[in-house]
């Protein structure tokens, strides 16, 4: 027989002498009229609470009668037969250590094990430990809620319908598989070392890599900051030379004012000295005074300057912002490229413009196309006629209010026969179906880089990195399919 047979039998037996008032082993079991079993002590509480309970209730005494707790049936009297053969056969279990503790019913007391139990229940307590609810010791496991359990619980509703084994098997099982795993954690040890070793790496390369970037952001922003200030400084320097140039104008006519006012003024008091004079020549003296006068009234007329010039307001109040941002255009480096798209490669259903910029889809095709290799046969692609072999390389896409777009770069020997699969492994590196209108692409050649953005606000849309371009890419644009959409146009830089 299993040990799990033999924990049934146990279990069984168990239920079979326990109380079902005080879910304990009998002490002093009666046995009454209708072949149901209790301790006496908790079938007369159980009968004396009846007789407290308010009239109506079935519990307790009822109708002149007494009520077993179980099947419910009535006696008229109160009569209680001891059954000393279910009491021998108690002392026997007990004797086994195996106490049997259900929920008690309601009015009813807990029957106290006898002595002899209490002793054998300690020992049991010290080898492994006593059930918190039963005071049973945990020989069963429930693989279920993982947990060890007594006997009691065991047959209880909480668990009947569990997977239970004996906690010794469990143990048993849980040993051998700990050893397994230990030694497959052993065997493991290298490529655990292994593995620790490369997230040191990559922790050593993430900041090695971090210090590079910081490094290339700073250089790369230094040189617009330097352009920016250099354009400041020379806007300021020019400034200050018409600053200082206005003012010595200015200066000059002041002085030659200050300088023609005195001489006036002395010739004034000279005249006035001359005509407290008694002797004096009337002729010379009118001739002198009229030209005095003369003088004097055309000072304001005769002593201004003329001076004129001012700031030129066009240098300094004009669009200051846009004045750099054109020297920023010429340090900017990839600049915009220009590109304009290839009529040789441009698939049938494509019109193109006569500038050859923008592109869209036509429901009819063109018949006057020469058939070649390089062209898209069937696929509604095109590609442009400049390539890049090297370097770094940035130009925008105008893709329209549709979401049926796919940018990107093809290898010169990409196939275009056919219906064109855009991957990497098929010589195609695209972006499509993104939500935005602008997109810029940026190409880093021989970094193996290539990302596109949402040229409106310069965010991340997707990014190829450590590609290992061969062949010259070319730019690739695949307009919406749909006929009334807005064209995909090429934005390239300003004349």
């Amino acid at each position: 027989m299993t040990s799990g047979e033999e924990a049934g039998l146990a279990l069984s037996l168990v239920n079979e002498v326990t109380c079902p008032l005080c879910s304990s082993l009998f002490v002093d079991p009666v046995r009454l009229d209708c072949e149901h079993n209790y301790c006496r002590q908790c079938i007369i509480d159980y009968w004396k609470k009846g007789e407290q309970k308010q009239e109506g209730e079935v519990e307790g005494k009822s109708n002149g009668g007494y009520t077993c707790p179980l099947c419910q049936e009535i006696f008229p009297q109160f009569t209680l037969k001891s059954n000393k053969l279910l009491a021998t056969i108690v002392e026997r279990v007990r004797s086994l250590g195996m106490q049997h503790h259900k929920v008690p019913l309601e009015g009813t007391r807990k029957c106290a094990p006898s002595q002899g139990t209490s002793v054998r229940r300690a020992e049991s307590e010290g080898v492994r430990g006593l059930c918190s609810a039963h005071r049973e010791p945990l020989k069963m496991y429930c693989e279920e809620e993982r947990t060890a359990i007594c006997v009691v619980c065991a047959v209880s509703k909480d668990h009947r319908t569990h997977s239970l084994a004996p906690i010794e098997e469990i143990f048993t099982q849980c040993q051998e598989t700990f050893q397994v795993a230990v030694k497959h954690f052993e065997r493991q040890k290298e490529d655990i070392e292994k593995l620790y070793l490369k997230r040191e790496q990559e922790i050593q390369e993430i900041k090695k890599q971090s210090v590079s970037l910081q490094a290339h952001l700073v250089q790369e922003t230094e040189q617009l900051l330097q352009c920016i200030q250099t354009e400041r400084e020379r806007l300021c320097s020019t400034l200050q030379r018409d600053t200082e140039r206005l003012l010595a104008l200015r200066q000059k006519a002041l002085t030659h004012l200050s300088q023609e006012t005195g001489t006036l003024q002395q010739e004034v008091t000279s005249m006035n000295a001359r005509l407290e004079k008694e002797v004096y020549d009337p002729a010379a003296l009118v001739k002198d005074i009229q030209d005095l006068t003369v003088r004097l009234r055309a000072q304001l007329r005769a002593l201004d300057d003329d001076v004129t010039e001012w700031f030129d307001l066009g240098i300094y109040k004009g669009p200051i912002q846009y004045f750099v941002w054109k020297k920023l255009e010429e340090v900017i480096q990839p600049g915009l490229s220009t590109l304009t798209l290839d009529p040789a490669t441009a698939n049938p259903f494509l019109s193109l413009s006569d500038d050859l910029t923008s592109t869209r889809y036509s429901h009819t095709p063109r018949e006057d196309l020469p058939m070649g290799e390089t062209r898209f046969e069937f696929s509604p692609c095109v590609l442009a006629k400049c390539g890049f072999s090297s370097g770094q390389h940035y130009w925008e896409v105008e893709v329209g209010d549709q979401s049926d777009w796919d940018v990107g770069v093809a290898d010169e020997t990409a196939e275009r026969d056919g219906w064109v699969v855009l991957s990497p492994e098929n010589g195609y590196w695209t972006v499509g179906n993104k939500g935005v209108r602008r997109v810029g692409v940026y190409l880093d050649y021989e970094a193996g880089q290539l990302s596109f953005y949402n040229a409106e606000d310069m965010s991340p849309l997707f990014s190829f990195l450590g590609e290992h371009f061969k062949e010259t890419l070319y730019p690739f644009f695949y307009p919406s399919a749909d006929s009334s959409a807005q064209p995909l146009k090429l934005l390239n830089p300003r004349a």
